[in-house]
């Protein structure tokens, strides 16, 4: 095992010497391998651990797990940082189902966590079941590559060395290494979806189908992201050529130059069109809109998103008085120039080496751009919006922001809020986010500069 995780961590690059890692550890034996194959290795590969556990406060036995990692901690000789959270009062409100606030939490306090002791990666133990158990689960919700490539080995300084690994072969490493995990009885829950997939359908499978199923499901993931990747350049690039307007409030696109795309491309530009105006749609939601595109008609998307076809042009359009004034929305072009609708301003975007020493001043932007997942897009402040300031352990309202820096009121829509995956990458002309910025182990830096347009 300590092979695998050794390649995985080469090939996708995610540790480098000089690397200090926060690894959050349950106590459970996923988690349990995953510090000590890292322990085991830390030598070789010339990073630093620093272990993080959180009592979500849902079970009985949660204070004894806390121990126990502080504990193991110190025997080791470890670092670590313990924590107790109220996730049934996040769940209740924020309206989650209680798996989804505790993921919410946790992955917020490995975070915090990263951010005080200067950590630029955090290690978890997904594994190659957990893979296999997102791509079933993902494909009987519905979904397309998006969903069915399931977890990545990195997403932003999130890794994941046992990706490849399977449970049967974590539990062989723990026995064999004298390991004593904790177990969490919630994961005999078979009332839980991710668990009746766990016992009940992957056994299925494995048993009437195919013996090997959770390494064919792994596989198949890694070959979908890989593929993912691709669309969705070509896609960026499709919407930027048959683009003919773009405002705060519509988009127009070339609708013979769109009626020539592969169906699967025009799909993925209407949604990339969608999303560069504020707005999310499903794929029942896109199917529909191009049949309407292709006959000629006009339909409504939830989000009060119009969308008209006619002789030369579909046009997407949000109500005029639905974003607040001054807003705006758009993809940003990586790499190339974006103008920003309504600012006189636009923002050039190139992929450059790291500098070994920043110059410049708040007009510009030096980023990981391997923390980033997905296409980027560049939008005005929306009220709820947060993000974690450069240098600071906490995230911050951007409201709240604008605020500690005197910034009036009337100037704050036309700030622009480079975004990915709904993660706040920049304040630009202010502030880079922590989560974001470059770290010795960085290899491809992304370089923004905010200039005036025309």
């Amino acid at each position: 095992m300590l092979d695998q995780v050794r390649q995985t961590i080469k090939r996708y690059h995610l540790l480098v010497p000089g690397d200090k890692v926060v690894v959050g550890v349950s106590g459970g034996p996923d988690s349990l391998a995953l510090l000590h194959s890292l322990r085991m290795l830390q030598e070789d590969c010339g990073y630093t651990l620093h272990v993080a556990h959180l009592n979500h406060g849902l079970r009985p036995e949660a204070a004894a797990d806390a121990a126990y990692v502080r504990q193991l901690a110190g025997e080791w000789g470890l670092p670590v940082t313990t924590a107790s959270r109220d996730v049934a009062r996040y769940q209740r409100e924020h309206r989650l189902s209680l798996e989804e606030a505790a993921r919410e939490v946790r992955y917020h306090f490995l975070e915090e966590v990263a951010a005080r002791v200067a950590a630029g990666k955090i290690a978890v133990g997904h594994h190659a079941d957990d893979q296999a158990e997102t791509v079933l689960l993902n494909l009987l919700r519905g979904s397309g590559l998006t969903g069915l490539k399931a977890m990545l080995p990195q997403r932003g300084q999130l890794i994941r060395p046992l990706l490849f690994i399977t449970r049967t072969e974590i539990e062989a490493y723990c026995r064999r290494h004298d390991l004593q995990p904790r177990q969490d009885r919630t994961n005999l829950d078979t009332t839980l979806s991710r668990n009746k997939i766990r016992h009940q359908l992957l056994p299925f499978l494995a048993r009437e189908f195919n013996p090997a199923i959770t390494r064919t499901l792994s596989r198949t993931a890694i070959i979908l992201q890989e593929e993912e990747e691709i669309l969705t350049g070509l896609a960026a690039g499709a919407l930027a050529r048959i683009k003919i307007h773009q405002d705060a409030v519509s988009l127009s696109l070339d609708r013979r130059q769109w009626l020539a795309l592969a169906a699967g491309m025009q799909r993925r530009v209407l949604r990339l069109a969608a999303f560069s105006l504020g707005r999310k749609v499903n794929f029942d939601q896109v199917e529909r809109a191009r049949a309407v595109a292709a006959r000629g008609g006009s339909i409504t998307w939830p989000g009060h998103l119009r969308l008209a076809a006619g002789a030369g042009a579909i046009r997407l359009q949000v109500p005029a008085d639905r974003p607040a004034a001054g807003s705006f929305c758009c993809l940003l072009r990586v790499p190339g120039l974006t103008p920003l609708p309504g600012l006189d301003r636009a923002i050039r975007a190139e992929l450059r080496q790291p500098p070994a020493a920043f110059q410049g001043d708040e007009n510009e932007a030096w980023l990981d751009w391997h923390k980033m997942e997905g296409p980027l897009a560049v939008r005005s402040w929306q009220a709820g919006d947060y993000f974690q300031p450069l240098g600071m352990a906490g995230r911050k309202k951007i409201q709240d922001y604008f605020s500690d820096i005197h910034l009036p009121r009337q100037r704050r829509y036309r700030v622009p809020l480079v975004v990915n995956r709904g993660h706040i990458v920049w304040v630009a002309g202010f502030r880079i986010a922590e989560d974001f910025k470059i770290t010795p182990a960085t290899r491809t830096a992304l370089h923004l500069q905010l200039q005036p347009w025309p």
